[in-house]
């Protein structure tokens, strides 16, 4: 059985970000650009620690009517946000899949 895991990628631009992938290898949550892996993979480590909490998320709302979210930790930094979803539960539903990832992602680099 799959199980969701954080992918450290490096960008064309030298920048090193990661995604966290649920267990059906669908992106479930993007990373800000860090500029060393040591960064992304203290990122990782924020995610897996705050990404349980509900008060960590932030709900948004686009121009066009999309729903999102941001994952932050307790002091307001950025830790990574979500895809468009075309409603409020799959925005919902989204959130739920990071939770649970939260707990039992590995990490792999690519």
């Amino acid at each position: 059985m799959r199980k969701p895991k954080f992918e450290i990628l490096v960008g064309k631009d030298g920048k090193i970000r990661f995604h966290l992938k649920a267990a059906n290898g669908e992106i479930i949550l993007a990373s800000r650009s860090y500029t060393t892996k040591p960064e992304a993979v203290h990122g990782i480590a924020s995610v897996m620690r705050y990404g349980v909490l509900e008060s960590c998320y932030v709900r948004r709302e686009s121009i066009n009517g999309q729903f999102f979210f941001q994952v932050k930790s307790p002091a307001g930094r950025l830790l990574g946000w979500s895809e468009m979803y075309r409603s409020r539960q799959g925005r919902e539903t989204g959130i739920a899949a990071v939770q649970k990832a939260a707990l039992v992602g590995r990490v792999l680099e690519i």
